[in-house]
């Protein structure tokens, strides 16, 4: 991924929106990375895969006990 300053983000915003749809852009601070830039399209993928993430994680945890399966199912289908 690369990785630019603010400064050169803020003086390359045009050229940084263009980059995005090939590849993330970290944005550093006082050689700190603080935030990163990505398409709309990458950013729905990995929203998408975070959703089925946490919906195997509930799987499990019904499956072992630790969420009751009525609460669950109630909690799911608020979030479908």
């Amino acid at each position: 991924m690369k990785v630019l300053s603010t400064t050169e983000v803020r003086q390359n915003f045009s050229a940084v929106l263009s980059a995005i749809n090939v590849e993330p852009i970290s944005i550093s601070k006082q050689d700190k990375e603080i935030a990163v830039v990505m398409s709309v399209q990458r950013y729905s993928e990995l929203t998408r895969l975070e959703d089925i993430l946490y919906g195997k994680a509930a799987e499990l945890a019904i499956k072992e006990g630790f969420a009751p399966n009525k609460e669950t199912q109630d909690l799911m289908s608020i979030i479908v």
